[in-house]
């Protein structure tokens, strides 16, 4: 355990680390106890195109909806994706000469995360939305996805006057933070939620700061005025 403690700070920094091996520990000793840390994050809808004009005109981006065939390729569990549509979340797929190579999903309003009992409240309302599972297919990292599913979702949010988009993601997950860094991204706040059965104990850095829940899910609203504030974005391990 010493060893794989030790590999997790080296990878993640000291306090990533230590709550990533916890939670890995509390793993093995039992599957209904985790240990989950998210950084909650807010970046603007720009104006400003991702993409050179020659490299978007190669790409598609258009909704996938429910019953469509590139649903059954998105590797979230079943029940999963069946509880983002019944909440109207929108997913936009981004494709290039008929390839499926990857999506974003998103919610206007209140979105209830599906790992922890937790309802993100994205402010301004009306002006905000929240994002999730940002999944590119192995086969197209490389390539333009990224920068065209962003690309494509400012243009559509836009449309819609939406400003700014929330997303969370767990503490350890360098490589979406690098890979959103040129993209506007602030910190909004940081939680860690306990579970152990039915209970769950939530800590975080926005109201209501702290929580104890055998069923009732906690709200957290996230606001936007980091980026006005001349917050630094990522910090430092």
């Amino acid at each position: 355990m010493f060893p794989k403690l030790l590999g997790a700070i080296r990878e993640f920094g000291l306090v990533a680390g230590l709550l990533y091996a916890t939670d890995r520990f509390f793993q093995r000793l039992s599957s209904s106890l985790r240990l989950h840390a998210y950084r909650f994050m807010v970046q603007p809808i720009t104006e400003k195109p991702l993409l050179p004009a020659r490299f978007a005109r190669r790409l598609e981006i258009r909704e996938i909806r429910r019953g469509d065939p590139e649903v059954a390729l998105m590797p979230a569990r079943p029940e999963i994706k069946e509880s983002r549509f019944a909440q109207d979340a929108i997913c936009l797929g981004a494709f290039q000469n008929g390839q499926f190579m990857g999506y974003i999903w998103f919610r206007f309003g209140a979105y209830e995360e599906d790992e922890v009992r937790c309802t993100y409240l994205p402010a301004p309302e009306g002006q905000s939305i929240f994002d999730f599972d940002l999944y590119i297919f192995p086969e197209h990292r490389l390539g333009i996805a990224f920068a065209g599913i962003w690309d494509g979702a400012n243009q559509y949010l836009r449309k819609r006057g939406v400003k700014f988009t929330f997303s969370r993601l767990t503490q350890s997950n360098y490589a979406s933070r690098r890979a959103h860094d040129h993209l506007g991204w602030k910190e909004v706040g940081r939680a860690v939620f306990l579970q152990a059965g039915r209970l769950e104990v939530m800590a975080a850095t926005v109201f209501p700061y702290l929580n104890l829940s055998l069923g009732k899910r906690v709200r957290l609203k996230l606001r936007a005025d980091v980026l006005t504030r001349g917050t630094p974005t990522w910090r430092q391990r």
